[in-house]
């Protein structure tokens, strides 16, 4: 019960506890679809299947009508029981099926044996914990070590990829024993063996579209993917950062859901990062009720309340502002959708633009290298193997090569591999989980329709020249939405969500913590050489902003590990 209290901020409005011999499974819920009949923890008909199940499946009233011609019967109209039904027909293959952000656990009481499934690209969260022969499983890592079953000890690897990347990657936790399940994965645990499987991955095929043809495929599967994402039984907004992807989204939730006005919500810094201008144009293009913010906030209660609730060290500086914007959107609805993936579809960051800035034979040479290379590339570091090794005091947990974790096999050119990377890495280990648990945090879902797992088959099998070139990103996405976006949209300078941590870490309110890192009494200190981190401090705050980033992260981490002071050090 312990564990489950941890976890009433992702559902707020029910929790259950359901015991099956020595088999506990709970569930705190956010009722969105079926709301009267869709509780949890959920048995099929028989009594032999139990779900606990967070997250979404969008097509699920297409797969009950197939299931009711297969024989099946409903209870609810919830697509929990779906899911049932589908295991119970179609077994380990029913996650095949679904169209969905999903992270779930079935147990089976026949086969006595549990069944865990995630969704294709890590929108939704599980983690678990090996405990003998038993297994504890949850959507947070919080969940876990409540139990009292598990240690709060730092796994070193983690933490120093952290110093790496800014957060821990997808295929680690934080902590010692305590491992998420990968995107696109089921796991079976029987007689205390788990068996991992993936039951998807992107696969080059060939794609005979002309560029037109292209586009009008892209925008088709995006008009499916957002009118499927807008299915509930509670109010539906969106998020309207002004930039590319959320107006594509919220134009085509705005065409969806005509005449009634869909709400949409966005956030600026002052003068830093603004791009309210923009959303307030596409928001009275379309005629949605909108709802701006200008994020003049108490920023050290800001950026304390969020390092507190994540489970891990996080140092990308916009896990604020989605803080902030969730709790803002969340007091007008319970789901919006969200731009996310459509820069990793379509070859949005600077890095896809830098490779093509190259020369021809630089170009060739990296394909050539791309074909037959086993290292990632492009990973952004925060801190270089070489700077790490200066700030451990122990370098023995220095990890140099994440090529060991990512299949970048289907790349055929550099590009290509870029964008695994980016699908394999960035997306499930920054910014799906910035996302989840900023707007869980607030008991907002949100929902992301670049996601739709065949609209991002298609778009990695698109030849490079249809998504980048020299100059801009989304090619083949401004040929697809010219009719709904104002071209300057797209030649327009990215801005993205990231804070002005040089700002930030220089305002009145933030100075005193920005000393923490400095300090005797520092809990780096215990793990890091601090002479090395005054340096870093010194240079940032003599005016040598190429160390801001760097002051964020051990700034970051130094607060995550005071708000979370059962942590055991080394």
């Amino acid at each position: 019960m312990a564990g489950l209290a941890t976890l009433t901020h992702r559902g707020p409005d029910d929790n259950n506890l359901i015991e099956l011999g020595n088999t506990l499974l709970g569930h705190c819920r956010l009722s969105i679809i079926d709301l009267s009949g869709g509780k949890q923890p959920m048995q099929d008909a028989t009594g032999n299947l139990t779900i606990t199940f967070g997250g979404e499946i969008y097509n699920y009233r297409e797969l009950r009508a197939e299931l009711e011609k297969k024989g099946s019967s409903f209870r609810t109209h919830s697509d929990t029981e779906v899911i049932l039904e589908a295991y119970r027909t179609w077994g380990y293959g029913c996650v095949t099926k679904f169209d969905g952000m999903f992270a779930f656990g079935i147990w089976d009481n026949k086969r006595e044996e549990l069944f865990l499934a995630r969704d294709r690209f890590g929108e939704k969260p599980l983690y678990y914990a090996r405990v003998g022969e038993e297994i504890i499983f949850a959507s947070e890592i919080k969940a876990i070590l409540a139990t009292g079953l598990v240690t709060s000890k730092l796994d070193m690897v983690s933490l120093d990829n952290y110093l790496a990347l800014s957060y821990v990657p997808p295929w680690r936790s934080i902590y010692e024993g305590i491992l998420p399940l990968p995107p696109a994965h089921y796991a079976v645990v029987k007689n205390g063996i788990m068996t991992k499987t993936q039951y998807w991955k992107l696969r080059r095929k060939s794609v005979p579209l002309s560029f037109e043809e292209a586009a009008d495929a892209v925008r088709e599967m995006m008009q499916k993917s957002v009118k499927s994402r807008l299915v509930a039984d509670v109010e539906v907004g969106t998020f309207l950062s002004g930039g590319i992807d959320s107006s594509i989204v919220t134009a085509l939730a705005q065409q969806a859901t005509a005449p009634k006005k869909i709400r949409t919500f966005s956030a600026g810094f002052e003068d830093f990062i603004n791009e309210l201008p923009y959303a307030k144009e596409i928001a009275e293009r379309y005629g949605t009720e909108h709802t701006a913010m200008d994020l003049r906030v108490d920023l050290k209660q800001a950026f304390t309340d969020v390092t507190r609730y994540f489970d891990e060290p996080f140092a990308d500086s916009s896990n604020v502002p989605t803080h902030l914007l969730s709790e803002f959107t969340r007091t007008a609805v319970t789901v919006a959708l969200s731009g996310d993936g459509g820069d990793e579809l379509f070859y949005g960051y600077g890095h896809y633009r830098s490779y093509w800035r190259l020369s021809l034979r630089h170009r060739i040479t990296e394909s050539i290298r791309a074909r037959f290379s086993d290292h990632p590339a492009y990973l952004i570091k925060f801190f270089r193997p070489h700077e790490r090794k200066e700030l451990w005091r122990d370098p023995s947990p220095i990890e140099n090569s994440w090529a060991p974790y990512l299949d970048l096999q289907e790349a055929e050119t550099r590009l290509q591999k870029m964008q695994l990377v980016d699908l394999q890495l960035t997306l499930p280990g920054d910014i799906l989980p910035k996302v989840d648990r900023a707007s869980m945090m607030h008991s907002l879902e949100v929902r992301a329709p670049f996601l739709y797992h065949e609209l991002v088959e298609l778009a990695f099998n698109l030849p490079d020249e249809y998504k980048t070139n020299r100059d801009h990103g989304k090619l083949v996405l401004a040929r697809a939405f010219k009719d709904y976006i104002p071209p300057e949209f797209f030649t327009r300078k990215k801005q993205g969500f990231g804070a002005p941590i040089q700002h930030w870490l220089r305002k009145k309110e933030m100075l005193p913590l920005l000393d923490t890192i400095t300090e005797p009494s520092a809990r780096l200190a215990v793990l890091m050489r601090p002479e090395y981190i005054r340096t870093i401090a010194e240079k940032f705050k003599a005016g040598d902003n190429t160390q801001a980033r760097k002051v964020w992260s051990l700034f970051s981490l130094e607060m995550w590990l005071r708000t979370h002071p059962e942590i055991v050090l080394k």
